[in-house]
């Protein structure tokens, strides 16, 4: 049996509104068994645009009973019968929602309507309720009123049934198929041909502007974490309801990734990008003597000084990174701002202070990290000049490089900002790849990769 639901509410998502009205037709496929619909007080005030766009005011609901009135009766009523509405993720996010501030759990198997008519007519050049309305041939003249949208939902999903001589709807109300959650918009096969590979992904809406961008170890795990996520909140509704399509660029390991990630946002500017397209470098690592002549390294905030080794967006960071080079290079922990293990100036410190300090600096040869490519066939590269990164490639196993300007065929130049540094240092600390210096002379004829 299905469940097919309408609702209309004080606003576009389920973290602080309510529902006004609810329709529910149940439905053995072929015809209608049971209608019921009832307006809701929904406990606050209804907006004046939603007053406009539905036609309920807060006098119409003013003596209507509220969810929790009515809860055990519409529960009683899905009962576990399939639930369907047209962007069944809206109205059963609300459903849910206001059956939790009662104590009730409800998951039901879901279908979506505009997901479903996609599958069944392919083609269309719109799948919203109002354009399925006209290709079906059907009138809605109460639109945004919850009965007459269940009426005509309840119709769309009958056609959609009788042409479905394979079952899809069978296989779409699977909890788990990993669609459900998909927004109503996105073409389900796109979400299907993401890989478990490394890359950066784009969301598109439908006029292909880019919404957002991210990148992950993993592609088709992460996108799918951004539809499981908190449907209740404003931000998450707004966008999913924008999401119309998925691209993405493979790049072998997440460094390369990273990076990507960090210039296409800083091109495209995506709306939803907001936390990286501002990072800021709040705190330096810091080199200077002291009285003695050792070297000494601290973490500050960075403000009107410059003379900083190295920049991090959190303190956090910074003293996770400084840690790591006292342990590796031998430094003395009491010269570093860490706890005294016991030795005060350990042999050789000053000296690996002042090799970390000339590692750091800006004018060293050009180099290649070499690491994982997008298949067995070809290896990525990460290239670095006398002033610092430059860009990423892609190169055959087949190919020899003896002077840098080999490598120019197979690069693709990458602007640098606030965070690069820090993307390489982090992807350098996970990642095991493998360093080629490239001098302005010759270079040795194992540069063979």
């Amino acid at each position: 049996m299905f469940a097919i639901v309408d609702i209309e509410t004080t606003g576009s998502h389920a973290q602080g509104n309510g529902i006004t009205e609810i329709a529910i037709y149940i439905s053995d496929g072929l015809k209608v068994i049971k209608r019921f619909d009832t307006l809701l007080n929904p406990g606050k005030p209804i907006p004046f645009a939603i007053q406009n766009l539905t036609g309920i005011d807060d006098n119409m609901v003013a003596d209507a009973p509220s969810f929790a009135d009515k809860s055990e009766e519409i529960r009683d009523l899905l009962a576990d019968h399939i639930f369907v509405a047209h962007n069944v993720n809206f109205d059963l996010g609300f459903v849910q929602a206001a059956f939790k501030e009662q104590g009730i759990n409800y998951n039901p198997r879901r279908l979506c309507t505009v997901r479903y008519s996609r599958r069944i007519i392919p083609g269309l050049r719109s799948y919203s309720l109002s354009n399925l309305v006209k290709h079906f041939g059907l009138k809605n003249d109460q639109a945004h009123r919850a009965w007459a949208d269940t009426e005509v939902t309840t119709h769309i999903l009958h056609d959609l049934l009788r042409q479905d001589i394979q079952g899809v709807w069978q296989s779409m109300i699977k909890l788990n198929k990993g669609e459900v959650n998909l927004p109503a918009n996105l073409p389900a096969q796109e979400f299907h041909d993401l890989p478990m590979a490394a890359g950066v992904y784009y969301f598109y809406n439908e006029k292909g502007e880019v919404l957002y961008i991210g990148k992950a170890t993993r592609l088709k795990s992460r996108v799918a974490s951004h539809f499981s996520a908190d449907k209740s909140s404003a931000k998450s509704a707004a966008f999913k309801r924008e999401i119309a399509h998925i691209h993405y660029r493979l790049c072998g390991n997440i460094l390369v990734a990273g990076l990507l990630e960090d210039h296409e946002i800083r091109k495209h500017w995506p709306p939803y990008n907001r936390a990286q397209k501002n990072p800021k470098l709040r705190f330096g690592v810091f080199a200077y003597r002291n009285q003695r002549g050792d070297w000494c390294l601290g973490i500050n905030r960075i403000g009107g000084q410059q003379a900083f080794i190295a920049k991090f967006h959190s303190l956090e960071k910074a003293r996770t990174w400084l840690a790591q080079e006292v342990e590796e290079r031998g430094l003395d922990p009491a010269l570093c701002g860490f706890p005294s293990q016991g030795q005060s100036a350990i042999a050789g410190h000053n000296e690996a202070a002042e090799s970390l300090v000339n590692d750091l600096k800006e004018n060293q040869n050009a180099c290649l990290w070499i690491g994982q490519g997008r298949s067995s066939g070809e290896r990525s590269f990460i290239y670095l000049d006398q002033q610092g990164f430059k860009g990423i490639g892609f190169i055959p196993p087949d190919v020899s490089v003896e002077h840098p300007e080999q490598i120019e065929p197979y690069l693709e130049n990458l602007n640098r900002s606030a965070s690069t540094d820090g993307i390489i240092r982090e992807g350098l600390s996970k990642l095991n790849l493998k360093l080629i210096e490239l001098p302005s002379g010759i270079q040795s004829s194992d540069l063979l990769f």
